[in-house]
Formats: C-alpha cells, structure tokens, sequence
C-alpha cells in the first residue's frame, strides 16, 4: 500500500504539532544572527541564497537536539525546514531601499515622460521622495512604503494559502498526483533527527571548509578593507575587450553559487551556460559591429557591459523568451481547467482526513481568496484615488482570475514535473495590452497576483507525509513572518549605517539593470513587450520545445530562458560546482543524500562568518545600532 493510502485509511495514526519551543527558538536564531549574513550576501551578490544559507539553522538546531540526547521530531524538523525560510524572509524590506534606489537613480531623473522628470511621478507610497543617502529605515518618511509592503504581504498570504489547502485536496486527495519533492522534503525531515553520525561529520568538514574561505572572502573585506579575492567575480572584459567588444566574461567567487552546481542537474546547468555564452560572448560583439549597443564603450566594466547590453537590446528579448517559456508547457494541457473545475464541488462538503480533522469549507477558503485578492484591487483604488474604472476591471482580472488559473496550471505541473513555471512580468504585460498611461502610477502599484500557492500545495502534501497538523504550519509561518520583519528593518538599518547602497562593501552589482527595466517598463514598454519579439520567442520556444518533447536531447528551454538573463559568470561558477560534484559523486556512495548535508555545513560555516564579521564591524566602527 503507498503512503497516501496509509495517510488516508490509517485512522490510528496522529498528527502533531511541530511548533514547539526549539521552534520558535529557531525562528527567532534565524532572524537575528543569520538574517544580517544573507542580507549581506544579497547585498554583495544581487541573489537571494535562502536555500542555502537557512541550512545553518536547521542542521545546527538538529545537531545539538542530537547531542542533547533529544533529536527533533521529524515534525519539528519538517517546521524547521519550512518557516526558517521564512524567518530569513528580509526582501520586502530589502526592496523598501530598492524602491527609493530606484527613484532617485540618475535615469529615472533624466527619463522624461511629456517634459516631466520621471522621478518626480513616482508616489511617495512607492517611495519618499529624494532626500540624501539612506543610512537607516527608522526614519518617518518609510512609514507609509513599509506599512503598504506589508500590508500586501499579508493579502498575498491569505490568497497564497487559501489556494495552497484547495489544490492540495483537488491534487493530493482528489486526483492523486507523486510531487516528487514532497517525497524528498519528507525523507530530510527523517533523516535529520542525525541518527548517522557519518553525516555529522560531512557536516563539520563542510562548514570548517567554507568559514575558513569566508574568512577569506567577506571577513577581510568588512572588517579589515582588505580585498584577497574579488566579490561578487574576477572580470575579465580588460582582457577581451578589444578581441570581444561587447562581450562579458568572469568567474564568480561566491560559494553558494558554486554549491548550486551540486544539485542542480547537469542538463539544466549547461542550458543556462550555453545561452548566457550565446548572449553575452558571442552576439553582443556582432551587436556592437552592428551599432545595437550605442552606450558600449572600451574600459566597462563586466558588470557595465552587461547591465548595458540588457538595457540596449535585449530585454524584450529575455522577456518574451522567459514567458512563452512558461506558457508553453501549461497550454499543453489544457484540459487540468475543466477538470479542476469540477472537482471543485468535492470540497464544498469540507470532507477531508478525519485524523487531520477535516478540510475547510470551501466557502471559508473562497473568503481567505477574496480578502487577499479583492482586498489589494481595493487597497490600489485608495491609494490611486482617480485609478480609472477600466483599470480596476483589469485589476480584478488579474488579481482573482490570473491568479486562480496560474496557481492550478503550476501546482499541476509542479505535481508531475517538480518543475514550477513561473511566468513573469504578467501584471506589466496587460497594462501594456490595456493602453495603460506612461509614467501613471498605476505601474507601481503592489497588486496581489498569486504565484505561490502551488508551493504551499507541495508543502501542505509533506506535512501529511510527516504527519505535522497544517494549523500548526500556518502558525509558525505567520510567526515567523511577523519576526523577520522586525528584525529586517533594524538589520537592514545596521547595515546601511555601515555603507550605502551601492557602495565598494555592497556593490548590488544588478540594481542598475532592475532600476533601469522598471524606468524601460513605465517609460516604454513597448520596448519591452513588443508583439513581433513576443510572437519570434514563441516561435523559437516552440521549435525548441518540439525538440525536447520528440528527441532524447536533454534540453530544458526553461533553463535556456533562464540563461539568457543570467551573468557569465555566474552560470560559469555554477556549472564548475556541477563538474566538482560529478567528481564527488564518484567518490561518495550515499551522494544524493551526502550532497544535502555538504551544502548545509558550507551555507553553516558561511553564514557564522558573516554574522560574525558583520558584529565585529558594527562595533569596531563604534557605530550605534538604531531602535
């Protein structure tokens, strides 16, 4: 009998609650001493490496519950891996700083939209207006742009998990499909109550490796200004640029995105370097010959280069080949929306496991939705006084419609696949269908269009696998979301009081090429979404789809779409961690299972380092935190 008819027939057995005191524990561990190393991180590298670095909490609590003679619970354990990520959930307030980065840039100031500055049009709820470098976040002036962020923080939640307890019943209960990473997210709740002792030692080894590269590579720089190895890469360009105009070549330094190349697989680590070499290496020299990279210039740097050729040429390109990408496989299979449909009318009954204690009624779920969908359509019309009655209607689409249909098209494919296709850019391209006004401010408005409820479905699936009641997921997730926030803003803030942004300690080597696609998207979005790009990428994805669906090619055009907005030198660091784990997989016979714990000491080594630096450098600098 599988598991799922265990879960389902075996009435003896017993969910528990997984948030317990070592729980909670770890949420406020992660918020306080790991936040600032991720933070620092994003800040260094422009990538968000939660996945990597939240390892440091999970193994480090269940190692010493091991050696405390009490291991966690595979409930526990299960909480842990979930909410850590969570408690680690900083981007919001990262993005308060992005936002007035982003206003008060030198393009926004020089776009013009009918003679007006654009900086000038941009809402003070999207950001305050210009008023000198930022050193902390406790200042009046972000009271409204944080309170709106979190505010639609919230509306996204409920509209998240409303649609994460409905698919996961429709798909889990109704129309079984494996999820495949539910399966693996179980066997590492198990597996890290440390019952191997081999593994504590993979672990040791892994994290003392990477403190003392982190020592190396961040510890020097922060705390004594002195740079060993370059962060976030070595640039090569002065030595190519006469060979190569145009081009960008480097190796990226960072350790997390040389241990992404342990798990992710080899097929989708070449596509990505394959179209980031096609893109960045060989057609920017022909583009420049060309004369379709106008603001290139000997002497750029690879970040300026690269930034550069996206701006110049090819956003609209990336943008269309990154959506046909995504729809492709989900108009496939059209048929999943007539069927979802109607198994609907299943859960209407609130009939679920009776050992979970049921189901709730559709009728309270379709209220969480509504809140969080209707309710940021209504947030938008408060905010946008004299919004337009078109673009509400629009809104509401978007909101309720779009997000409903995303979700159950990427939870099904997630369910056969483990592959989640998101589609981007949804929200810009309707406006842009809609005629919506240049500059109006419309465009920046935090709209509710749910993307991540079919991650809640493979979540709330491991939760039944561990047997950890999904009320006490939800609990622990709000808490920790609540959590890291408060300790977002005052890391945030620390770390601003030591630098600006950008700066030579945190270079956030890709805001530029973000500021200046939101300018492009506001400015002149038909750059963007140009409908003869958009029908060529379709054709061109279609072509490649083909191919990979009849032939035994292991091609994956996401990953080649994904390439082709991917740096050199991070698909190259990326594809040498593939090739160093190959060479590991040889050596270690447990390596699917060995590979996990090695990323886990690298992300625990590097993150103790960080935090570490980062202290000494507050107080070396005598620099008061703010409260």
């Amino acid at each position: 009998m599988s598991e799922n008819n265990i879960l389902e027939s075996n009435t003896e057995i017993q969910y528990k609650s997984g948030l317990t005191w070592r729980v909670g524990l770890a949420i406020v561990y992660s918020a306080l001493i790991i936040q600032p190393a991720a933070i620092y991180l994003y800040f260094v590298t422009n990538q968000w490496f939660i996945g990597a670095v939240l390892n440091t909490t999970i193994v480090l609590f269940a190692v010493l519950a091991k050696m405390a003679d009490n291991p966690l619970t595979k409930q526990e354990v299960f909480l842990l891996i979930n909410v850590t990520s969570t408690a680690l959930g900083m981007e919001m307030i990262v993005a308060v700083v992005f936002n007035y980065y982003v206003k008060s840039h030198p393009i926004t100031n020089s776009t013009l939209i009918n003679g007006v500055p654009l900086s000038t049009l941009i809402p003070d709820w999207f950001a305050p207006d210009y008023f000198g470098p930022v050193t902390t976040l406790f200042n009046p002036v972000f009271i409204l742009p944080l309170g709106l962020l979190i505010l639609n923080a919230l509306l996204g939640k409920a509209t998240d998990i409303s649609l994460g307890i409905v698919f996961n019943y429709l798909y889990t209960k109704v129309e079984v499909l494996p999820f495949p990473t539910a399966e693996v997210e179980a066997e590492r709740a198990k597996s890290l109550t440390w019952e191997d002792k081999r593994k504590l030692q993979i672990f040791s080894v892994s994290a003392i490796i990477s403190s003392l590269l982190g020592i190396i590579l961040y510890a020097f720089p922060l705390v004594l200004g002195i740079t060993i190895i370059p962060l976030p890469w070595f640039d090569f360009n002065p030595a190519i640029e006469g060979i190569l105009p145009g081009a960008s070549l480097g190796i990226a330094t960072d350790i997390i995105a040389f241990s992404t190349g342990f798990i992710l697989p080899m097929n989708v680590v070449v596509c990505i370097l394959v179209a980031s070499i096609f893109i960045n290496i060989i057609m920017n020299p022909i583009l420049v010959n060309m004369g379709y990279l106008p603001r290139w210039e000997k002497g750029m740097t690879l970040l300026d280069t690269f930034n550069t050729s996206q701006l110049d040429f090819w956003l609209g390109w990336t943008v269309g080949f990154l959506i046909s990408a995504s729809l492709i496989p989900v108009a496939r299979n059209p048929k999943i929306f007539v069927r979802t449909i109607k198994d609907l009318r299943k859960l209407s009954q609130g009939k679920g496991d009776e050992v979970e204690g049921g189901t709730p009624r559709l009728s309270i779920l379709l209220g969480f939705f509504l809140l969080g969908t209707v309710g940021s359509v209504i947030v938008a019309s408060l905010i946008i006084p004299d919004i337009g009655f078109q673009m509400l209607v629009i809104m509401l689409v978007l909101a309720v419609g779009w997000s409903f249909i995303s979700s159950l098209a990427m939870a099904y494919a997630f369910g056969i696949t483990a592959n989640l296709p998101l589609i981007p850019y949804v929200k810009e391209s309707a406006f842009v269908a809609a005629g919506a006004p240049l500059g109006n401010e419309v465009w920046f408005v935090p709209l509710v269009i749910s993307q991540g409820g079919a991650g809640w479905v493979a979540t709330f699936k491991t939760a039944d696998l561990t047997y950890t009641r999904k009320s006490s997921l939800i609990k622990a997730h709000l808490i920790a979301s609540f959590v890291a926030w408060g300790a977002g803003i005052f890391w945030v803030s620390a770390l601003l009081s030591l630098a600006q942004v950008p700066s030579v300690i945190f270079p956030v080597p890709f805001w530029p090429l973000e500021a200046g696609k939101i300018v492009t998207f506001v400015s002149n979005p038909t750059v963007v979404i140009n409908p003869i790009i958009m029908a060529i990428t379709l054709i061109v994805s279609l072509l490649l789809y083909g191919i990979q669906w009849t032939t035994s090619l292991p091609i994956s055009v996401i990953s080649l779409a994904v390439g082709t907005t991917t740096a050199v030198p991070y698909a190259f660091t990326t594809f040498l961690g593939a090739l160093f784990a190959r060479v590991l997989k040889r050596r270690m016979v447990n390596w699917d299972s060995d590979r996990a714990i090695i990323i886990a000491g690298l992300g625990a080594g590097l993150g103790i380092i960080i935090s570490l630096a980062t202290f000494i450098s507050l107080i070396s600098n005598t620099i008061s935190l703010p409260f």
